[in-house]
């Protein structure tokens, strides 16, 4: 059924539990996941002015990702990597279009009910503006 499932990530390690869906539902369905990490580019700072900054945190997001696609690949999952920059729920819903993802795998954060602040996570976010099914994991 999901063919072309989407896993965003930051650089924690909080996300193990939305990777092992993600490999359960492409091994099923035949299908691939794609990791995404988007970093969040400064309003009003150009990329130029800290290009070694965004350099250093390309490289490790890159890295990152290179180590979760690992353990995918160690499953007979086909993956792919990819960093982009923007906003992150805005660019993770742009490149889940473009990919024409059929399911994006969230890391969905606990959320406080007596703390409505809390509430507008980037789980959320995404949900709102992705045009595919967005599976939040908790």
């Amino acid at each position: 059924m999901f063919k072309k499932i989407l896993v965003p990530l930051d650089l924690t390690d909080k996300h193990g539990p939305a990777l092992a869906i993600a490999a359960e539902l492409a091994q099923q369905s035949g299908g691939a996941v794609a990791l995404l990490h988007v970093i969040e580019v400064i309003p009003g700072l150009s990329m130029e002015e800290e290009r070694k900054f965004y350099n250093r945190l390309e490289l490790t997001a890159r890295n990152h990702l290179q180590r979760n696609a690992g353990m995918l690949a160690d499953q007979k999952v086909p993956v792919q990597q990819e960093v982009v920059y923007g906003n992150r729920a805005r660019e993770i819903a742009r490149y889940a279009a473009e990919a024409r993802a059929d399911l994006i795998v969230l890391t969905a954060p606990q959320i406080e009910p007596d703390k409505p602040a809390s509430w507008g996570s980037m789980s959320y976010k995404v949900g709102i503006l992705a045009r595919c099914p967005v599976l939040l994991v908790k």
